[in-house]
């Protein structure tokens, strides 16, 4: 919008590079949801005015976070927004592909952003973003305070990579342990627990967006789908993506084996025309296809039941 491109002219003469990078991120964020208003307004949407209110305030608290609240009144008048170049034609350098510190969480972020949530349903994700980016914060300022704190790159490493650090405490001398040392060893021994599981929540709540694909064949997509939707832990998730894996292995194969046969059924019929039997290659095949369409029907009614089961209902 006119008003962003105004806030980003400024913006790209007075801030460094990675708050650059910062903020057209969250401008971009900013826009979806100003188009999405725009958009509910003509419905006949927001009458008394609280959402555009809302958005005004996440306007402004951008703003501030980059100290450029003295452009406030220059984004409330219309006439100031003209000659200013949009945002859509920066240079790819500002579109910051590092949002969050941990590459993990960041990669995640990625993944959402093209999942197919509206503005809104993934500006309500980023804060569960920012929240265990916040968590992970917390584990490494405790990891600081027991054990002199890690290197200067631990936050450019996936927190996966450096949990297993705690369990050294647990190797120093009893002697050298003071209440406090072992509290705060139970305690990143427990936020590690928790990042874990935040982690993996984040995971399931990326999959479920619209657009988000995770197979290729869409009977196994459906099934992870209903899986994501049922009461499986975060464990049990992981390994049934993992048979999901193998049993779309063996239904691209199956897919793979009919192919064939159909390409070649033109050769298969001159054979038979001319020695008055089926060729050898052909039985061959359409018995491979019979015995992997068995066990594709098997393996595919066996993880439909067991995600049923835990998810309640029918397909």
């Amino acid at each position: 919008m006119a008003k962003l491109n105004l806030l980003w002219s400024k913006a790209v003469v007075r801030l460094s590079e990675p708050k650059l990078k910062s903020l057209f991120s969250e401008l971009k964020l900013h826009d979806k949801l100003e188009i999405t208003y725009k958009h509910e307004k003509v419905g006949g949407k927001d009458k008394d005015g609280l959402k555009e209110a809302e958005l005004r305030n996440k306007l402004t608290q951008i703003m501030k976070n980059y100290n450029l609240l003295d452009q406030a009144d220059a984004v409330d008048d219309p006439s100031k927004y003209q000659a200013h170049k949009a945002m859509n034609v920066a240079s790819d350098k500002y579109i910051n592909k590092s949002i969050f510190r941990d590459k993990k969480l960041n990669k995640l972020w990625e993944k959402a952003e093209h999942a197919g949530f509206t503005a809104e349903e993934l500006d309500t994700l980023k804060e569960e973003f920012l929240h265990h980016q916040n968590k992970i914060d917390q584990y490494y300022s405790l990891l600081h305070d027991v054990k002199n704190g890690p290197n200067e790159d631990a936050h450019e490493n996936s927190i996966d990579e450096n949990l297993d650090r705690f369990n050294e405490i647990d190797r120093a001398e009893e002697s050298s342990k003071t209440k406090d040392y072992i509290d705060k060893a139970n305690l990143i021994r427990d936020q590690s627990k928790d990042i874990k599981e935040g982690f993996d929540k984040l995971v399931v709540l990326t999959a479920k967006g619209p657009s988000s694909k995770d197979f290729v064949e869409p009977k196994v997509q459906g099934l992870w789908r209903i899986a994501l939707d049922s009461n499986f832990t975060a464990d049990e998730l992981e390994s049934l993506k993992v048979e999901l894996i193998h049993y779309e292995n063996r239904l691209l194969k199956l897919r793979h084996l009919q192919a064939d046969t159909a390409l070649n059924e033109e050769k298969y019929r001159i054979h038979k025309k001319a020695v008055g039997s089926k060729p050898v290659e052909e039985s061959f095949i359409k018995d491979q296809i019979k015995k992997h369409t068995r066990k594709v029907e098997k393996i595919h009614l066996d993880i439909e039941s067991r995600i049923l089961e835990r998810h309640g209902g029918e397909l």
